[in-house]
């Protein structure tokens, strides 16, 4: 599988509205799909492994929220230097 990498200049309003919004996404998703049916009989231990591996947007959403805490984190910090 070949790797994509991005790179996006936000403002750190952007930034902070941007987060939200994906913090939004992954948790509507992740409703929707954790309490459906076809997980239903998964164990709870392995019902995470086994949504991300169906619904593999989420992981995305899961990176890029990521870094985007760091970036917001070390601004922050810069910041308060």
């Amino acid at each position: 599988m070949s790797k994509i990498t991005l790179h996006i200049e936000l403002d750190t309003q952007q930034a902070k509205h941007y987060l939200k919004w994906l913090e939004n996404q992954f948790n509507l998703t992740m409703a929707d799909v954790w309490y459906s049916d076809r997980y239903r009989d998964v164990p709870t231990g392995k019902r995470g492994p086994k949504v991300l591996a169906d619904v593999p947007h989420l992981s995305g959403i899961c990176r890029t929220r990521k870094a985007l805490e760091q970036q917001l984190a070390a601004t922050a910090t810069e910041r308060a230097q």
